[in-house]
């Protein structure tokens, strides 16, 4: 048997009566199993650590000078369509940074497309330098309470465990369901557990009863805590905790006053949703561990908490440690308190070096016709974009703020003209829509929201958090309509628009989520947007199209706007703008 065989080779090379593959001579061992360090060699055979201590016969010695050697990072949580590119080009990004298993969700892409988007992020997510776990989308629709582009049935989940194709069963958003022990969303979760696979949470805004029917329910993570209180609540329940540091959701630096080193072990990284440009400039979990440090985190247990822990919670027996028996994911770091990353290997080969991908990947999967072809609109009409209100009479608005996913739920009066919705600069009060794209139903959901500074024109994105319409926001209707009309035309993208003229624009022709360009080309644009972005007054050092692709998101609290209509998150149904 060729496994037998390996494992023979590997104990022998252990027992240094065969020679290594590999041998990191002279380094600093980070031990995240005691938080310590100490200097040793590693010996590497058929892609695993065999042995640790003093070392000469290897096919090849890389000579290390007191750097440290470190384990490879994991993801606890991520949308790899978040970052706009598929996962070949995703993992040219993260890799470099150290991030070597990701435990991916493909429910943005599943949302569009189905099963058959599942199955496309599996095939183009094997044989990379990265290893993404997919997760089985759970929630597929998220909710009933908009229209997405296709479902993800009892029986297709069934199939890609059957299959082997997935890892754990996804995020579970629809909290209601699972509280009130719905017979669908029992019978996901008891697929995942004969399946013996874990369960990701999506515990947002849940009170403490809420979390303890999560845990009976067998989900054991969740990365929507926000602030120390929520965190500890999850903490006390036996819950691991995912501390998310994403573009639009930030809560590491909330959720590190409750880190001790009692209940650090039970604590994960993640990054859930992040930009392409916030990967390039600032990093992936790499940043999250220097904002650890930072904010005082010593940085092994920092370290520890993006390996070893990240390993356990999911499950991965062999990852997240330098040692004997555990995969060869290792990166080679100087300069601890910054963690500048010198070298990457997975499993025993070099494949970064200097912030760069240095091994060749394979050519692109190509993705089935339907979801490169998903934007299907109806006649859109710029008599649809009217927003009538009464003079004198309050309005419900949508307050957003930076940094944070969650809105809040305003009412007061605002401005009327002609009977209809009149934007202000001076308060921040713009127009927000939401069209249908998947089914050409011709649902137009028009709505206020408050907090994004445009001074003129309108941004647009058909990344809508989760059912990916097309959201759009701006300060007049003209702009509105040449912003909608443009995703349309391009097969789905963002833009930025003044009036009839498109400032500066990115196709997402797969799935209207993702670019098929390279990430290089992805990244120049999206420097292009951000300028467009300074030309219609935009100022505030953060993204406003996250922030705008989770205004249509119906399950994270208080006020959001779907395809349908406005709709409040904490009662769990659809209201008027004014009531």
């Amino acid at each position: 048997m060729v496994h037998q065989n390996e494992l023979k080779d590997k104990i022998a090379a252990a027992a240094k009566t065969e020679e290594a593959d590999l041998i990191l001579k002279n380094g600093k061992i980070i031990d995240v199993f005691t938080l310590s360090l100490y200097e040793a060699d590693v010996a590497i055979k058929n892609g695993y650590i065999v042995g640790i201590g003093s070392y000469e016969e290897a096919k090849e010695v890389v000579e290390l000078n007191g750097q440290y050697i470190s384990p490879a990072f994991i993801d606890g949580h991520v949308h790899i369509e978040s970052a706009m590119v598929p996962p070949e080009e995703f993992a040219k990004i993260v890799v470099p940074r150290g991030v070597t298993t990701v435990m991916a969700d493909p429910h943005e892409i599943a949302n569009v497309g189905g099963l058959n988007a599942v199955q496309y992020m599996v095939n183009a997510s094997k044989d990379l330098p990265l290893d993404v776990k997919i997760m089985a989308p759970s929630c597929v629709p998220a909710t009933s309470f908009e229209n997405n582009g296709a479902d993800l049935t009892i029986n297709d989940i069934d199939l890609l465990f059957q299959n082997k194709e997935v890892h754990g069963l996804g995020e579970v958003m629809d909290y209601p369901a699972v509280l009130s022990g719905d017979e669908s969303m029992l019978q996901k979760l008891n697929i995942a557990k004969k399946n013996g696979a874990g369960i990701d949470g999506h515990a947002a805004g849940l009170n403490e009863d809420g979390l303890n029917a999560y845990m009976t329910a067998g989900i054991r993570n969740d990365h929507e805590a926000v602030t120390a209180e929520e965190g500890l609540a999850r903490l006390r329940r036996g819950m691991y905790l995912l501390m998310r540091e994403g573009t639009a959701a930030k809560d590491v630096e909330a959720l590190l006053p409750i880190l001790t080193t009692a209940n650090a072990r039970r604590c994960v990284f993640s990054t859930d949703d992040k930009h392409l440009d916030d990967i390039v400039e600032k990093g992936s979990i790499d940043a999250s561990i220097r904002l650890a440090i930072q904010h005082g985190v010593e940085p092994l247990q920092a370290i520890q908490m993006a390996s070893l822990n990240a390993a356990e919670c999911f499950g991965l027996k062999e990852k997240g440690a330098i040692a004997p028996g555990y995969e060869a994911n290792v990166l080679i770091v100087s300069h601890l308190e910054n963690l500048e990353i010198e070298q990457v290997f997975v499993r025993g080969e070099k494949v970064a070096e200097a912030g760069q991908l240095i091994t060749e990947l394979r050519h692109q999967v190509d993705p089935p016709l339907s979801l490169t072809d998903s934007v299907r609109l109806r006649d859109f009409t710029f008599e649809s974009l009217a927003l009538p209100l009464e003079k004198g009479k309050k309005a419900n608005i949508i307050r957003t703020k930076p940094g944070s996913i969650i809105t809040e739920h305003l009412k007061e009066e605002v401005d009327v003209e002609d009977g209809l919705f009149k934007s202000s600069v001076e308060k921040q009060l713009l127009k927000q829509v939401v069209v249908e794209r998947h089914h050409n139903l011709g649902h137009v959901g028009v709505g206020i929201v408050q907090g994004i500074p445009l001074k003129e024109g309108a941004i647009v994105s058909t990344v809508a958090h989760d059912s990916h319409n097309i959201v759009a926001c701006g300060v007049d209707d003209k702009s509105l309509y040449t912003a909608i009309t443009h995703v349309r035309d391009i097969r789905g993208g963002i833009a930025v628009i003044k009036g009839d003229e498109i400032l500066a624009s990115l196709p997402l022709e797969l799935a209207g989520l993702m670019s098929l360009k390279p990430f290089e080309e992805v990244y120049a644009r999206l420097k292009k947007i951000d300028r467009a972005l300074e030309e219609i007054g935009f100022e505030g050092g953060w993204n406003p199209f996250i922030t705008l692709s989770f205004l249509a998101l119906p399950v994270i609290p208080a006020l959001k706007l779907t395809d349908r209509g406005l709709f409040d998150v904490t009662n769990f149904t659809h209201i008027g703008i004014q009531e």
